[in-house]
């Protein structure tokens, strides 16, 4: 009998149309990147003019297979109207290429009026909810308890959508059992680091202790998918023999357009007026399909210069440069590829009888980024280099 796979897939390449439907947002996450929210709000003809024209050129493409409508606050729901309106136009045959509505929420605004609509249209409108564990760390990050979302609505009507969990300084400890709990409730989980956070080598040994711990726990429990993170390709090199330049982990600008309340256009929302104001960066202003946009030259050595994630959005948010990455992370990222390659190993060894080519593949990656990782020095920092061939 056939292995169901459970690594990561290519997926299908869909032109992305955001939309900032609202500016406004009823939390005050501790992570959050918007500083500038306020109470514009997007109207349906402004929403629409974006659609039918991501939707041309969705048409015009040979390379993409339809079009993903990403309704983006602040909070979404606070525009719940407009939502609606642009759903039902959608299902009345207005769009003129296959399409999805998708939406992350706050989980916070959802009565039993929205609960009923959502569940009726729930094949042309996607929702992932966030949410960052048990009520402790919910409080600490999201100033909203967890207890006060009705997670079941959105696992039951959404089962393949995981739930998004952002881990804080505050809420990394205890981040393994939160994640447990959840998923004995049969929730999907994914993980990714808060941004903009002093991560330190302390954080990054409490780090590891907890994806070691659920790893033990997928490990006893196969049929539970992992962790996004635990499951990643593993994409660490040794610098010397790969030249490779660093490229984009994302279709900012490329595949994806973002529209602000006014219509105006920029690659991604991280490049809006909510999040950098007066200095948000129109689409026509990047160079975004050249690769030294987001190269970092600090990075061409280090062993991890394609595994760890870099958003030019951020960078430009919190460094004002789309290149230059938070080196704050790397220790985190080293950890994930360290406990990534021990997990994907003896995941393997456990599905011995019944090896794919994928298990091969991800196997023989795990054993090259577990033998690199070994020539580092104990005392090695950023960027991380295999001692005995660092350039003289």
């Amino acid at each position: 009998m056939a292995q169901i796979s459970i690594w990561e897939k290519e997926q299908e390449i869909r032109r992305t149309c955001m939309l900032m439907i609202t500016h406004k947002c009823n939390l005050n996450c501790s992570y959050c990147y918007e500083a500038f929210k306020s109470d514009k709000q997007m109207d349906f003809y402004t929403a629409i003019s974006a659609i039918k024209k991501e939707a041309r050129k969705t048409r015009r493409s040979k390379v993409v297979k339809g079009l993903e409508i990403d309704l983006m606050g602040g909070e979404p729901m606070l525009n719940f109207a407009l939502i609606k309106r642009l759903v039902e136009w959608a299902e009345d045959g207005n769009i003129s290429v296959p399409y999805i509505f998708s939406m992350t929420t706050n989980g916070t605004l959802f009565g039993e009026e929205e609960k009923k609509w959502f569940k009726k249209h729930k094949s042309s409108i996607v929702c992932g909810c966030s949410f960052d564990g048990n009520n402790y760390m919910q409080e600490k990050n999201r100033g909203k308890e967890s207890n006060k979302i009705d997670l079941d609505f959105f696992s039951k009507t959404w089962k393949n959508q995981p739930f998004h969990m952002t881990i804080s300084k505050e809420s990394l400890k205890g981040m393994a059992q939160a994640i447990i709990t959840a998923l004995q409730k049969g929730y999907l989980i994914e993980v990714s680091l808060a941004e903009g956070v002093a991560w330190d080598k302390k954080d990054a040994e409490i780090y590891k202790k907890e994806l070691e711990e659920l790893s033990e726990y997928y490990l006893k429990n196969q049929k539970v998918k992992p962790l996004n993170i635990l499951l990643r390709y593993l994409t660490v090199v040794n610098p010397k023999k790969d030249r490779r330049k660093i490229q984009k982990f994302c279709g900012t600008g490329t595949y994806m357009a973002t529209y602000d309340v006014d219509g105006k256009s920029y690659g991604c929302h991280m490049f809006s007026p909510i999040v950098l104001g007066d200095r948000a960066l129109e689409t026509k202003e990047v160079k975004f399909r050249c690769s030294e946009t987001v190269a970092d030259e600090t990075c061409n050595f280090c062993i991890l210069k394609h595994f760890c994630p870099t958003c030019a959005g951020f960078n430009y948010r919190y460094r004002n440069n789309l290149g230059i990455r938070d080196k704050r992370k790397c220790v985190m990222h080293l950890q994930e590829a360290i406990v990534s390659a021990n997990f994907q190993l003896k995941l393997i060894a456990q599905r011995k009888n019944i090896l794919s080519t994928e298990d091969a593949m991800y196997a023989k990656q795990a054993l090259k980024t577990i033998e690199i990782i070994g020539r580092l020095k104990n005392t090695s920092k950023y960027p991380y280099q295999i001692e005995s061939e660092v350039r003289k």
